[in-house]
């Protein structure tokens, strides 16, 4: 007999062991989505085990590969395709049409997960002065040029374009697994490439407009929850927790600094002997506990080109 809590909705008691979970599911009416039937066609009757995983039989082949499709942790199970030899506490994952319609558009990134990125905002200093005196026109021309210049800096250097903040850009590194090392060491130069790019875009700027654009970059690593979020017809990959706030704080701090790129402590220490820095500081970053020391980006030096190990565990 096995004891079978679903969380928040009832417990069972169930002594025939060679039912699915979905089946005890039906057995003692709890309505559990599975919109084909059970045949491991689609995931609307996906459950997390909370608890004694161990309990619940390994995948079979059909399981497997739409776990490894949808891109599903351990803890995400099929109910139609599991059954259980022991106590277990789980919590159904599609509860309503809502829940339905999510999943039924999913990609492997929808689920989310914990992950170690480095995060880096790029901003444009003054811009709204700029906005108010050009003509709509020209804001949103100048806008994408920048966004185009930032964004080709992002993607020549295996990061992704996370979102648009207005002038800002976010994009992360790291979404491919890299090691903590080569993910800081992309950042920064996505960084430098934007600085030594800032100078044909003010170029052009100056000649077109009469006008000159200052930034401001920080960076910093990390563990944040990724994942695909957002309306089903208009999903986008993010990130999201603390990582990600102080990484705009960082950037945010630049300019009381005096200089256009600041990291954290925790992407120099994965990349120390391949950077050249300048000033530093130690500071209370708005909205944080505790202080965090920042430090200027002047280049490269050394063999940056190298990938290495990850030598710093992520904050």
């Amino acid at each position: 007999m096995a004891h079978i809590v679903y969380q928040n909705e009832a417990v069972v008691e169930e002594t025939d062991l060679t039912l699915s979970l979905l089946d005890v599911s039906h057995k003692n009416g709890i309505p559990h989505m599975n919109a084909c039937g059970g045949h491991a066609r689609c995931s609307t009757c996906r459950v997390l085990v909370l608890e004694h995983l161990d309990n619940v039989c390994p995948r079979n082949e059909a399981e497997r590969q739409l776990a490894e499709r949808r891109g599903f942790t351990d803890d995400i199970r099929l109910a139609c395709q599991s059954r259980v030899d022991g106590d277990v506490i789980i919590r159904r994952l599609v509860v309503d049409t809502y829940d339905r319609d999510c999943v039924n558009c999913e990609t492997p990134m929808a689920v989310g997960r914990e992950s170690c990125v480095a995060v880096l905002f790029v901003d444009i200093r003054g811009f709204t002065p700029f906005t108010e005196r050009t003509l709509p026109y020209d804001v949103v021309h100048i806008l994408n040029r920048f966004f185009h210049t930032v964004g080709d800096a992002v993607l020549d250097n295996g990061g992704v374009i996370d979102k648009y903040i207005g002038d800002a850009v976010m994009a992360l590194f790291g979404l491919n697994g890299s090691d903590a090392r080569t993910t800081c060491l992309q950042a920064i130069k996505a960084a430098l490439q934007m600085r030594a790019s800032l100078v044909e875009f003010n170029s052009y700027l100056g000649r077109v407009f009469n006008e000159q654009f200052a930034i401001g970059i920080g960076i910093h690593f990390g563990t944040a929850v990724v994942g695909e979020i957002g309306h089903p017809a208009s999903r986008q990959v993010t990130a999201i927790g603390s990582t990600v706030n102080v990484a705009s704080r960082i950037e945010a701090e630049s300019k009381n600094l005096g200089t256009d790129l600041l990291v954290s402590e925790f992407v120099l220490a994965n990349v120390g002997d391949c950077v050249e820095t300048g000033r530093s500081c130690t500071t209370t970053l708005r909205g944080t506990s505790g202080e965090t020391r920042l430090v200027e980006i002047l280049g490269l030096s050394g063999d940056s080109a190298g990938d290495g190990d990850a030598s710093v565990h992520a904050k």
